[in-house]
């Protein structure tokens, strides 16, 4: 029976294969053909700056001069495409990869052929892949992620020679909380892979204690992790979070530590403009920790305390120095639009300097 599905999802995909063929593209709505051509012209930049845009609409005041790849998860706006192309910045599509697409070879050629679809009806310049279930090393789904994604970067390379392939990857290759991938198969392959160095506190839960979600030595061990593995360096996306997270405190304790709920962490993500906004009417303004390199503020609401953990120009320019450290290939941003890119001083001021705390001279 399995048999007789995968021939006529096999013979599916090939009949959808030569619809596609047969299809025009789209006609260039850019107010030059050119800019709807693929990107192929190295970037102008020493390092890759990477950022995700995840919302429509607001991104006309993004400092384009400063981007060289932008991830997008939906349709492309022709606005947003157009001007990309104008600043020489590749747009890739988020492509999420499950358990399901891993079942055998028709699955896996039908997810390929609709993300191939979607670049194509878009004029994308590549794909991101994302794969976020839990995997054991060496098991069957470990070797047909790997297995996939070489599928697909050896069809998108053929057809589209210039596309840019990269995969996000966690903060350490050391299989932390079961996401354990086959990373020196992954890196051979592919262009780039964006490091996951935030969210560290999902797999460090030491003492039950709200922290950083971005903790300076951490995330130079998890890099320096990947290359002792042997991945190249230059292939490694450092990624930065420009949002923090609001923890609800079980207890607070005279020293300032925010104890937690072990079994279940009562937190929040909260972007980087809403943080700089409460600041100023926080019951402690900024703090710093040592430690681990990042500012903290404790508020109170409905009688409870809180403490946000978040990342700002100083905690970003110290990681930023991985680039040279590591010979890092670049940085990236998760996500735009956490931080104000409004017209309004402060906002303008506080964007400025998360901007330019990404790549120190």
């Amino acid at each position: 029976m399995t048999w007789r599905l995968e021939s006529v999802l096999t013979l599916v995909i090939n009949t959808l294969w030569m619809q596609c063929i047969v299809m025009g593209k789209d006609v260039c709505k850019c107010k030059s053909q050119t800019l709807c051509e693929p990107i192929t012209s190295s970037h102008r930049l020493e390092v890759e700056v990477f950022a995700f845009h995840l919302e429509q609409n607001k991104w006309a005041q993004y400092h384009w001069s400063k981007i060289t790849t932008i991830v997008v998860s939906t349709g492309v706006e022709e606005e947003i495409y157009c001007l990309a192309h104008s600043y020489n910045i590749r747009l890739v599509l988020e492509v999420g990869i499950t358990v399901n697409h891993l079942r055998n070879d028709a699955t896996m050629q039908m997810r390929l052929f609709f993300v191939v679809q979607t670049v194509e009806k878009y004029k994308l310049d590549g794909i991101h892949l994302l794969f976020s279930p839990k995997l054991k090393k060496g098991s069957k789904h470990y070797h047909d992620l790997t297995r996939m994604v070489k599928k697909m970067v050896s069809y998108f390379h053929i057809k589209l020679p210039a596309c840019q392939i990269s995969f996000n990857v966690p903060w350490t290759p050391n299989c932390k909380n079961e996401r354990c991938f086959d990373f020196l198969a992954i890196s051979s392959a592919i262009d780039l892979l964006f490091v996951e160095s935030f969210n560290i506190y999902n797999d460090m839960r030491e003492g039950c204690i709200a922290t950083s979600t971005s903790p300076y030595q951490h995330v130079l061990t998890g890099l320096s992790d990947y290359i002792k593995l042997g991945v190249d360096s230059r292939k490694l996306v450092m990624g930065i979070p420009w949002y923090g997270y609001d923890y609800t405190c079980k207890r607070f304790s005279l020293d300032g530590a925010c104890e937690l709920n072990c079994s279940n962490p009562v937190k929040e993500s909260i972007p980087y403009k809403t943080i700089v906004k409460l600041l100023p009417r926080s019951l402690t303004g900024r703090l710093w920790n040592d430690d681990q390199s990042a500012p903290y503020v404790v508020y109170m609401r409905d009688k409870t305390y809180h403490q946000i953990w978040y990342d700002d120009p100083e905690s970003i320019s110290m990681k930023s120095t991985f680039l040279k450290k590591l010979k890092l290939g670049g940085i990236g941003v998760m996500k735009l639009n956490d931080v104000d890119h409004s017209r309004t001083s402060r906002a303008t001021l506080h964007a400025e300097e998360m901007w330019n705390a990404l790549c120190p001279p």
